[in-house]
């Protein structure tokens, strides 16, 4: 199998250096690798895997419900990654430039041209990493392992299951994945996700409608917010979430 590699942080910094420079290049799968300045621009990370970009899909109407199946892809290729080995800025930034160089530009570039305005910042948001909060929400490739991390270990059974409940709606997303206090809360993300699971399954999927998501939400911060909830008993906690998400859905039908 072949091996993870990654970027140094020379090759990282003349890459974002030379971004408006190369905006064809982004356009164009086809052409060829860059060529550094810097020597050696390339290191292994000793971690073998799987062919994955050939995998990926995106669904040319609507590219964000191919995210499920892209996380799970993703996330299975590179499961052996540690956290903190996920976190590096040098390594996606060096996927999205290699293996995953096509998907990221028909992702994320899709209806874009070398002269749009604000292209070279999308470019930046999308194959490189700007702060950790980039690392789950904007990298094209990091966003998904992450994803898919945080599927396996809240629904390890059926992560796809837990994917596709989490991105049917972007306000979901944002305020569940996005804010490290409840994604890497695992019993309270575990249990405000039975409570999601239970409402998707139904035809009106109440839930998820803005303003009584919105709702609940606002609801258990004033319960205490995550933090505070992580402390209490997890029947106590499965009663709490139900009572507030029953609450809200009062209040904004």
């Amino acid at each position: 199998m072949p091996m993870l590699q990654y970027y140094t942080s020379e090759a990282v910094l003349e890459l974002r250096d030379y971004v408006r420079d190369r905006i064809d290049w982004y356009f164009d799968p086809t052409s060829p690798p860059i060529e550094f300045s810097t020597v050696a621009p390339r290191r292994d990370t000793k971690l073998e895997t799987q062919a994955w970009a050939q995998q990926l899909v995106v669904n040319e109407r609507t590219p964000g419900q191919s995210d499920a199946a892209n996380a799970v892809v993703v996330y299975s290729a590179m499961a052996d990654l540690t956290p903190h080995q996920a976190s590096e800025d040098r390594l996606w930034t060096y996927l999205c430039h290699n293996e995953g160089r096509a998907y990221v530009a028909q992702r994320w570039l899709r209806g874009y041209s070398s002269e749009s305005a604000h292209v070279v910042d999308r470019i930046v948001n999308h194959f490189f990493v700007r702060g950790n909060r980039s690392l789950i929400r904007d990298n094209g490739l990091s966003r998904l392992w992450w994803l898919g991390a945080i599927a396996h270990r809240i629904d390890p059974e059926a992560p796809r299951r837990f994917l596709d409940t989490l991105l049917y709606r972007q306000d979901v997303r944002s305020a569940l994945i996005e804010r490290p206090s409840v994604s890497m809360n695992d019993g309270v993300l575990r249990a405000i996700y039975a409570v999601m699971r239970e409402d998707f399954d139904t035809e009106e999927k109440a839930l998820f409608r803005r303003e009584a998501f919105r709702e609940w939400m606002k609801n258990l911060n004033r319960r205490g917010g995550v933090i505070l909830l992580d402390a209490v008993p997890a029947n106590q906690l499965d009663s709490l979430i139900r009572r507030e998400a029953d609450r809200a859905l009062e209040l904004t039908a």
